[in-house]
Parts: structure tokens; C-alpha cells; sequence
């Protein structure tokens, strides 16, 4: 199918406007995605810190409170008398005390058996006097091996899980008579934080506040560590959420591990409305562009459209169809905004080119800069390479090309090191190698700029030589361009007068006389002559940038 001009201009921008807007969309939903997944993140690891410090405080609490019932005056004579009732009357009020529901306190004499027990508001009968007797916690705080006669531990009944925290009593003469242990309910201590599930060590779930727990893979088990916690994502009876599991330490000791759960719905939903919105949002800014863009279209392409048909018309013969479809206005009309079209069009991009080269220009600049004694040098070779130019007859259009090339021709040096730019004596092999890549590195730079074409020969071959022994491709004769062999001449004449870290600038004599000696080696011959012929302005420019050799010519003509 055949379209029109005003959709063939349409049409590409358009493909170009879906294709930005699909990007822009998702790359604006995944900077989104990922914010909010950070903020969802960062409260979950906040929960979990301060999940694990209440962990903390009620091993903090119980100890205190097992250390108020070990400590209380008259325990240790009635455990050693095996006075059960004054035992109940001394520690009844320490249990009531205790702010957990599921407290329970138990005393046991030094061969492990259970004297007392107190649960909720007081004493209860003792079905299994030694059910604990066995336990490593309690047999080593019996026998006084546990630092300190304290230590937590965890009961092996996982239907109903009770965390210990187990101490000796002791007589005034420092002999361990027996132990009192306070217990609470595992599911309890999880009750007092939202969202937390814990675990044995073997992964098994003890406790958990949620409808459906995590489960604690043994993939995940393996990565945690005191100082790693490890993040899931999963989805739970139907509900997307995020899980941080960490270690859960009691008393010193991994008892198991910690699981802090967040419902995640909320992110899924901010994202799907935010995504929402900006597809909304593109797809407004879509139509709204299609439509301005038509309408201007059309406006645009309405008389080339018009001399289109009439053209056809003719090329098919039919001259009176040619009259009906323009008039000699409509002629008058199109031709005028043609005219106009072109004129504003070649305005445009020269004015484009000009800003481009001055924006790399500026850089030449300041590139020459990075070195006091290169400073103005680009500048200055642009000058010298125009006088020659005049003296060999160049044409407008090479001399500019020329003089863009000299103004650009040391910008490949951006990619030299200043250690090697301003190295103040002879550089290394290796340095010398860097250096030599410069003339590569401008044209890398510049070559894709189409109004800079004639001007890169200059970039790219202004350190070849006459006799072919230059660099980088080793070019030799007239295989050098014209334009390109000014330069060199210009190039050396500007750097043999400068001043250098590691020499004097030469004066206006030594350094013609150097120019010449190089004619038919270095040089093109004919463009040393005209050198030598432009010589007089060409010294007048340098002595106005005040290069070393105008002050030498001073110092002897005085």
C-alpha cells in the first residue's frame, strides 16, 4: 500500500514514540519497582531488629526474675530442709509477679527431683517429679560447671514447647543445694511479636502468629549465620509476602531461628497502580503527540503533495489535468515555500555545524591548557597554517577545512596521560608509544561529524612525514595531503618556539633554520618555500602571541 508524505514522516516518528515510550515506561516502572522494594525491604530488616531485641529482653526479664527467686532470703534453708510449703510461700509471689500468662516456676533439689512447682496463681501438684533432671542445662548448673549457675534451655516436647531459664540455689557457705527454673511458653514469646515465626534447629516451626508460617528449607538454614540473615519471598495462602529469617540466640546460645514475615500485597499493588498510571499517563502523551504531529504534518506536506500530483499529471500526458489540479498561484506558492524550506533548512544546519566545531574547539583549547607551555598552541598553528596557505594559492573551501583541522589536530591528546604530557625530559619507549596514539585517538573522536570530513586527514596524518618515516600509517610524498603537509610545517614551527620542560623555545632564526635543513626529509619542499615566503607574517603572528623567539629577536636586535 502506497502512504502519503504526511504519513511517511508520521510513521517513523511514531514507531520511534511507541518504541521511547515502551523503554520510558519500563524503565520508570523498574526505578519505581525497586523503591518501593527497598522501603518494603528496610521496614522488614527494622521489624526483625526489633524482633530480636525483644527476644533479648525477655531472656534479660526471665533472668532477672530467676535470679529475684534463687536469691530470695529463706529459699535456700527451705530447700535444704525440703520445706515444700514455706518454698511455695516464698516464690508464689515472685511467679505471680512475672507479666507472662504462661509462667511456670519449678524447684529441684540437688539429685534433680522436683520439690515444687507453681503455675499461674500458685502451686500445682508434681506428676513427674524428674522430668527435667535430665536435661544438660540442669544437670551442669547442678553440678556447677555453668559459668555463672545460669543457662536457657529449650524442652523436647515440640507439641508444646517451653523455653528454660534454670539457676542454682545456693547455702551461705557457697554449696549448690539445688536449682529453680522458670518456663515459658514458646508460643507465648511469639505472641508478643507480630508477624514472627520460630524454629528449632532442625527447621521444625515451634511457635508462629501467622495463619501459614514459612518454612525454614534446609537451603536456608545452611546460609544463616549470627551475622547473615537471609530474604525470601513466597506466596501464602494466597498472600504474596517477604520473609527475613535470622538466628534466634538465647542466653549466648542458637536455640533455633527467627522468621519475621510481611505481608507484601501492598507493594504488588503499589506497583501495578503505579505502572497503570504511567501507561495512562504515555499513552495520553501518545495521542496528544499524533495528533499535533498530523496536523503539523499536514500542514507541511500539503504543497509538496500538490506539485507531486501535478508532476504525475504531466509525466502521464495530461496536460489539461495539470490545470485543474494547480493554479499559477499555487505554483507561485509552492516554489516560494520551497525556497523558504531550503533556506531555513541550510541556516539551521550550518549554524548546528558552527556549534558542534566550537564546542570541539573549546575542548582543543582546553586540551592545550592541561600544559602551561602548550597553552594557545592549537590557535596558533591555525594562524601560521593559513599564512602558508595563502603563499601556496589554497582555495576558500581548503582553507577552511585547514583551519578546522589545525584547531582540532592535537585533540586526541585528551586520551594522553599528564604524566606523559608534561613529563619534563625524554619520554620512555612506552611512553613515546602512548603519545604516538594521539593523532588515532582525535580521529576516533571526530569521525562521525559528516562537516568535518575534509578536516580530519589534517587529525589524523599531521605527524607523517615527506620521506615517509612518520606516524601512524606511514604515509610518504604526496600520498600526504596538501592541507595536512601546511600543517606539519605549522605544527613544528609553533613547538620549536615554545618553551618546554626540558628546553628552551629556540628563536625565530634557529627555528626557520631548523624548518629548512628538514625540507625534502620532513617537509614538502614547496611548503617550506612558502614558508620561508610568509615568513615575515608569519613571525609577526607569534611575536603577538609572545612566543620566546620574538623576545630573542628583541634581546640581539638591542
Amino acid at each position: 500500500m502506497r502512504l502519503s508524505i504526511r504519513y511517511k514522516i508520521i510513521l517513523p516518528f511514531a514507531v520511534l514514540l511507541v518504541f521511547v515510550g515502551v523503554i520510558g515506561t519500563g524503565v520508570a516502572t523498574a526505578q519505581l519497582t525497586n523503591s518501593a522494594a527497598a522501603e518494603f525491604d528496610a521496614r522488614l530488616l527494622h521489624s526483625s531488629l526489633q524482633a530480636n531485641q525483644l527476644l533479648s529482653q525477655v531472656d534479660a526479664d526471665r533472668m532477672a526474675d530467676l535470679r529475684r527467686a534463687t536469691d530470695t532470703v529463706g529459699v535456700a534453708e527451705s530447700l535444704a530442709s525440703g520445706d515444700a510449703s514455706t518454698l511455695a510461700r516464698l516464690l508464689t509471689p515472685i511467679a505471680a509477679n512475672v507479666p507472662a500468662a504462661s509462667i511456670q516456676l519449678r524447684v529441684l533439689d540437688l539429685h534433680g527431683q522436683e520439690l515444687l512447682r507453681i503455675q499461674g496463681s500458685g502451686p500445682i501438684n508434681v506428676s513427674d517429679a524428674g522430668a527435667l533432671r535430665g536435661q544438660p542445662a540442669v544437670i551442669s548448673v547442678l553440678a556447677g560447671a555453668n559459668a555463672g549457675e545460669r543457662a536457657a534451655f529449650l524442652s523436647d516436647q515440640p507439641a508444646q514447647p517451653v523455653l528454660y531459664w534454670v539457676g542454682a540455689v545456693r547455702t551461705t557457705g557457697d554449696r549448690i543445694i539445688g536449682a529453680v527454673l522458670l518456663g515459658e511458653s514458646v508460643t507465648e514469646v511469639a505472641a508478643g511479636i507480630p508477624g514472627s515465626t520460630l524454629y528449632d534447629l532442625s527447621g521444625l516451626r515451634l511457635a508462629t502468629t501467622l495463619p501459614a508460617a514459612p518454612v525454614a528449607s534446609e537451603a536456608v538454614r545452611h546460609q544463616l549465620t549470627a551475622d547473615n540473615a537471609v530474604r525470601v519471598n513466597e506466596t501464602l495462602a494466597g498472600h504474596y509476602y517477604g520473609t527475613l529469617f535470622s538466628t534466634w540466640i538465647i542466653h549466648g546460645s542458637q536455640f533455633g531461628f527467627l522468621a519475621l514475615t510481611a505481608d507484601a500485597d501492598s507493594l504488588l499493588s503499589l506497583v501495578a497502580q503505579q505502572r497503570l498510571i504511567l501507561a495512562l499517563v504515555f499513552t495520553a502523551a501518545a495521542l496528544l503527540t499524533l495528533l499535533v504531529g498530523t496536523a503539523t504534518a499536514s500542514l507541511l506536506t500539503r504543497p509538496v503533495e500538490l506539485l507531486v500530483r501535478s508532476m504525475r499529471a504531466v509525466s502521464a500526458g495530461d496536460l489539461q489535468h495539470r490545470a485543474t489540479v494547480v493554479s499559477q498561484d499555487e505554483i507561485g506558492y509552492l516554489a516560494r515555500t520551497f525556497n523558504e524550506m531550503t533556506a531555513s533548512l541550510e541556516e539551521k544546519t550550518a549554524a548546528l555545524e558552527e556549534t558542534t566545531f566550537a564546542s570541539m574547539e573549546a575542548l582543543a583549547r582546553a586540551i592545550d591548557a592541561r600544559d602551561p607551555t602548550t597553552f594557545g598552541h592549537s590557535a596558533r598553528v591555525a594562524a601560521v597554517s593559513l599564512e602558508i596557505a595563502d603563499a601556496m594559492g589554497l582555495s576558500a573551501k581548503d582553507r577552511e577545512a585547514l583551519r578546522r583541522a589545525s584547531l582540532l589536530h592535537d585533540i586526541g591528546k585528551i586520551g594522553v596521560e599528564d604524566k606523559v604530557l608534561r613529563k619534563p625530559g625524554p619520554l620512555s619507549a612506552a611512553e613515546a608509544d602512548d603519545m604516538r596514539e594521539h593523532p588515532r585517538i582525535g580521529y576516533e573522536m571526530l569521525k562521525g561529524l559528516r562537516f568535518l570530513q575534509p578536516s580530519l586527514p589534517g587529525v589524523l596524518y599531521h605527524h607523517e612525514r615527506w620521506d615517509g618515516a612518520g606516524y601512524p600509517t606511514g604515509l610518504m610524498g604526496n600520498a600526504i595531503p596538501l592541507p595536512v603537509r601546511i600543517l606539519a610545517v605549522a605544527d613544528v614551527f609553533d613547538a620549536l618556539t615554545s618553551d618546554r620542560p626540558y628546553r628552551e623555545g629556540l628563536s625565530f632564526e634557529a627555528a626557520t633554520a631548523a624548518i629548512r635543513i628538514e625540507a625534502g626529509l620532513q617537509f614538502d619542499p614547496d611548503v617550506v618555500t612558502a614558508f620561508l615566503t610568509r615568513r615575515p607574517a608569519i613571525e609577526t603572528i607569534l611575536r603577538q602571541s609572545g612566543r620566546r623567539g620574538a623576545a630573542i629577536a628583541e634581546a640581539e636586535a638591542a
